[in-house]
């Protein structure tokens, strides 16, 4: 990873990863729905990858969930 992730990109990096959506992510951090949005976008573009599968690819590799 060139550009690390901030502690609330992970965090929302591992929700996804275990298959919440946008609506649950958001209930289970407190945030709005658009911020976990900016968040997920921020967290793709970091890892270089195309969508939310992959990203859960990426997590699940990497030990984070």
């Amino acid at each position: 990873l060139e550009t690390p992730l901030t502690q609330r990109e992970s965090q929302v990096l591992r929700q996804l990863a275990l298959g919440l959506s946008n609506k649950e992510i958001a209930r289970t951090l407190h945030i709005s729905v658009e911020t976990v949005k900016e968040h997920v976008h921020h967290v793709l573009t970091k890892l270089g990858v195309s969508g939310r599968t992959q990203a859960a690819v990426w997590a699940v590799r990497k030990g984070l969930i």
